[in-house]
């Protein structure tokens, strides 16, 4: 099996599931109509990241208010006033990346300053409050029916840590705005090939006014099993990536540097550290050093 580096993408870890082994025992030696393969040894991918590891290379798209403030991290107080790209066009984007040989897209949906591209219902922080066709715009619709037009598959960025909202820190933020706002992703905008989550959790941000450092638990305060079990309801053929869990994760370092090996095998009921997902790290720095 090939392991691509794709930016912050990077390698799918392989989850240990005692109960698929059998199920899935059989699936690299469909790939060969030879008969002296050796048998699959420990875990081996999922169908879900077998097809995750075929698409080999795709797009990510990091388009909102950054854009027009010229700023890598918003703070939270942007004004949707700012978000007009007047010659937006989804066909145009698609189709460059189609033409470059690209099979699939992630869009930033919502990044760390909260503003969300799409009519959300959770916020009243979106892009319905921008002048970008009146109020009546929908990039994420926009740039998914596009794909499903010209056959790329399509995914959803939607980042964990929201430096707009007044809730963040807080239970009800986990309950009544992040998963409801996925919910509202995986179910309105056809199918999802992949959901990427975000490691920056916390710290400085607007929170409804406050202007405040807000800190949390990465570990516990998202409840990540429990949002896992909704993406496998709600879209059960896309890939999860995080770092901490489940289907794929980051080879390295934004950087561009990786580990090596950078292929792991966890327990599916168990919490990889950061740390050792990112064993690539001391390895940068004698890499820097010497270059």
């Amino acid at each position: 099996m090939r392991y691509v580096p794709l930016g912050r993408h990077g390698c799918s870890r392989i989850i240990d599931r005692p109960q698929e082994r059998g199920r899935n025992s059989g699936i690299l030696s469909l790939m060969s109509t030879r008969n002296d393969l050796p048998a699959p040894y420990g875990p081996i991918p999922s169908p879900r990241q077998l097809k995750w590891h075929m698409l080999e290379t795709y797009a990510f798209l990091h388009f909102t208010t950054n854009t027009f403030t010229d700023k890598e991290w918003g703070y939270g107080d942007e004004s949707p006033s700012i978000f007009n790209p007047t010659q937006f066009s989804a066909k145009q984007i698609i189709t460059s990346l189609k033409a470059a040989g690209l099979k699939a897209a992630i869009l930033t949906c919502k990044h760390h300053d909260g503003f969300c591209l799409w009519p959300t219902k959770t916020t009243k922080h979106n892009i319905s409050a921008s002048p970008y066709k009146n109020g009546k715009g929908d990039i994420v619709g926009e740039l998914a029916r596009e794909c499903q037009k010209q056959g790329l598959k399509f995914g959803v960025y939607l980042s964990p840590w929201d430096r707009n909202s007044a809730l963040y820190g807080s239970p009800e933020y986990v309950t009544k705005i992040y998963r409801e706002q996925l919910r509202e992703l995986l179910t309105h905008y056809g199918p999802i090939f992949e959901t990427w989550h975000d490691g920056a959790n916390g710290g400085d941000g607007y929170y409804g006014g406050k202007r405040e450092s807000r800190q949390i638990d990465r570990t516990t305060y998202y409840d990540w099993p429990t949002t896992w079990q909704l993406i496998r309801e709600l879209q059960p053929d896309a890939c999860v990536w995080s770092d901490i869990g489940w289907d794929a994760r980051w080879v390295g370092t934004e950087r561009g540097f990786a580990g090596d090996p950078c292929c792991i095998m966890v327990q599916e009921n168990r919490t990889v550290k950061r740390a050792f997902l990112r064993n690539s790290e001391s390895q940068n720095r004698h890499h820097e050093k010497a270059t």
